[in-house]
């Protein structure tokens, strides 16, 4: 099982998104303020400004699935079909997490930062490495995928001399 290479795209994957909980995912800079964006919620400075801890809940949950999906995956190695589709579900996982952040989450806290500092505040929105993260776990799981699919091909190949 660890002497296939897909298993070790699979852990690594696991472990890339398990790095999810410990890095920022975006930083929005206001007038020397600072507040990180993490799946935890945001840490900000600005007191009149107020997040729901609770408001990423989904980034939490997403991110728990993007761990225990790959891990789960490489454990299932007799069942090649169910692993491709398993690899699949967390590519989804992760594409889903990307549109959250990019879209929903960056959207919304921008509007929040205007409606409470007013239109005319300005602020700049840095991405960290905790953006690219899923983008690296879409790389491993289709280079996963490649690896299941020669072992599915290689097994018809020989079931063929028998």
């Amino acid at each position: 099982m660890i002497q296939r290479k897909q298993t070790v795209f699979m852990f690594l994957s696991a472990i890339a998104s398990a790095l999810l909980f410990f890095m920022p995912l975006a930083s929005f800079v206001a007038d020397g303020n600072v507040m990180k964006f993490t799946i935890f919620g945001i840490q900000n400075p600005i007191e009149n400004l107020s997040l729901s801890k609770a408001y990423t809940w989904p980034l939490i949950v997403l991110t728990i699935l993007m761990t225990i999906t790959p891990i789960y995956t490489a454990f299932r190695f007799k069942k090649r079909e169910q692993q491709v589709r398993l690899c699949q579900l967390d590519m989804l996982f992760n594409v889903v997490f990307i549109g959250l952040v990019l879209l929903y989450y960056d959207a919304d806290i921008q509007k929040v930062i205007a409606a409470v500092e007013g239109d005319s505040y300005q602020f700049d929105v840095a991405y960290f490495i905790g953006t690219v993260i899923p983008l690296v776990n879409l790389v491993f799981q289709i280079l996963a995928i490649r690896g299941i699919k020669k072992d599915i091909a290689l097994l018809k190949s020989i079931d063929r001399l028998r």
